[in-house]
C-alpha cells in the first residue's frame, strides 16, 4: 500500500457560514491533486477497476491512521488495485470529511473517521461546510475504541466512587484533562460530571500524549480518553485504571468496572467508521462492507487492532447507519454537557 503525502490546510476554528462556504472552496479546489472531483458513478459490476483513496482527517500515525493502513493493504491484496491513505487533517476532522463527502461518489474515495466526522461536530461548530446526517453512505463499524478512567498514583485516588466522594466535598479542586476542547476526552468527561453531579475544572492539551504527561506527573486529577495510549502507563504501575467507558469490561483490563457500575446509563466510547460519498451505488457499498467484515474476522487483524487499544466490530451498511443514528442522540447529550461555545475554540 502506498502512502500519500499528507496535503495540509489550515481552517479557522470559528466558523461564521462565509468562512465555512471558504473553507469548503478552498476543499474543493484542492481535490484535483488526489483524484477528486465530480463526474456520474462508475457501475458496480467490474469494481474496482483504479486506485481506491481511504482519508484520513488526521495526520499519520494515530489509532485512525492505523486502521486505514490495515483495512487498506488487505482491500488491495484483495481487489489487486492501489489503495492509498490520504491524511487530510484540520477543522476538527471538517477538512477531510468535508473532501469526501464532495467527491465523486463512485466508491474510489472514501473516509474513515471517528464521531466526529459523523455525528459530533454539526452539534459544536456553529455552521458546517457539509450535513453530516446525509453526506455519507456508511459502509461499516469498523473499530470501536474503549475509554478508560485514569488517575496517578499519588492523588490518593483508588475508585470512581473515591473521585466522585472527593469531588462533591470539595467542589472546583480536581481538575480532569483531555485532547482538546471537543475531544471525545473532553465530551466523556463532561458527561461523566453531569451524571455524577460533581464540579471538576476541563483542562485542554493539544492531544493525548501531552496530557499524559501531567496525568503521570500528578499535575492533573485524572482523565478518561482512549485505552490504547494509555496502556502502558496502566501496565507499568504511572496510572490506575479506575473504570472503563464500555457496557462490559475490556478484554485486556478485565478487572477494571465499567464506569456505569456506579453511573447506570454511562457509556461514550470512541469509534471507526468506513464510508462512502452520498449516492455512491448500493452494490459498491454492499461489496466494500463485505470486504470489511471479512478483514476484520482474520486474526491477524484482530490481533494488530487489540495490540492498540482497538476491538473489530463490522456491520453491514443498514446496521452502521443505524449505529450513527442511535450514537447521534448519544453525542448531542454529551456536547450538550460540555457547554463547548464558539469562543472556546479562539
Amino acid at each position: 500500500m502506498r502512502p500519500a503525502a499528507p496535503l495540509p490546510h489550515r481552517v479557522p476554528r470559528t466558523p461564521t457560514r462565509r468562512r465555512a462556504a471558504a473553507v469548503l472552496s478552498a476543499v474543493l479546489s484542492g481535490l484535483a491533486l488526489v483524484g477528486f472531483g465530480p463526474g456520474a458513478p462508475a457501475g458496480a459490476a467490474d469494481f474496482p477497476r483504479q486506485p481506491i483513496q481511504i482519508v484520513v482527517p488526521f495526520t499519520p500515525g494515530g489509532n485512525t491512521d492505523l486502521l486505514a493502513r490495515i483495512l487498506g493493504e488487505k482491500l488491495q491484496a484483495k481487489f489487486g488495485e492501489t489503495v492509498t491513505v490520504v491524511n487530510r487533517p484540520g477543522g476538527g476532522t471538517n477538512i477531510g470529511a468535508a473532501a469526501v463527502a464532495s467527491a465523486r461518489p463512485d466508491g474510489y474515495t472514501l473516509l474513515i473517521g471517528p464521531p466526529a466526522s459523523y455525528v459530533v461536530n454539526q452539534f459544536i461548530y456553529p455552521s458546517m461546510p457539509f450535513n453530516q446526517d446525509t453526506a455519507f453512505e456508511p459502509i461499516s463499524l469498523i473499530a470501536k475504541f474503549p475509554n478508560v478512567m485514569v488517575t496517578a498514583p499519588s492523588t490518593g485516588i483508588t475508585s470512581i466512587q473515591d473521585l466522585i466522594t472527593k469531588a462533591k466535598a470539595d467542589p472546583g479542586k480536581l481538575n480532569y484533562a483531555s485532547a482538546g476542547i471537543g475531544a471525545a476526552s473532553h465530551l466523556s468527561g463532561a458527561l461523566f460530571n453531569q451524571m455524577a453531579g460533581i464540579d471538576t475544572v476541563h483542562v485542554p492539551y493539544k492531544g493525548t500524549s501531552q496530557s499524559l504527561q501531567d496525568l503521570v506527573a500528578g499535575r492533573v486529577s485524572y482523565t478518561i480518553d482512549n485505552l490504547g495510549p494509555i496502556y502502558p502507563f496502566i501496565q507499568s504501575g504511572q496510572l490506575i485504571a479506575l473504570g472503563v467507558s464500555t457496557k462490559e469490561p475490556v478484554g485486556i483490563i478485565p478487572k477494571v468496572p465499567p464506569i456505569a457500575t456506579v453511573l447506570p446509563g454511562y457509556e461514550l466510547s470512541s469509534w471507526n467508521v468506513l464510508a462512502a460519498p452520498a449516492g455512491t451505488p448500493k452494490e459498491i457499498v454492499a461489496l466494500l462492507s463485505r470486504e470489511c467484515a471479512a478483514i476484520l474476522k482474520m486474526p491477524d487483524v484482530a490481533e494488530k487492532m487489540r495490540a492498540f487499544g482497538s476491538e473489530p466490530v463490522g456491520g453491514t451498511p443498514a446496521e452502521t447507519a443505524a449505529f450513527l443514528k442511535s450514537e447521534r442522540t448519544r453525542w448531542e447529550a454529551a456536547v450538550k454537557a460540555a457547554r463547548i461555545k464558539p469562543e472556546d475554540f479562539k
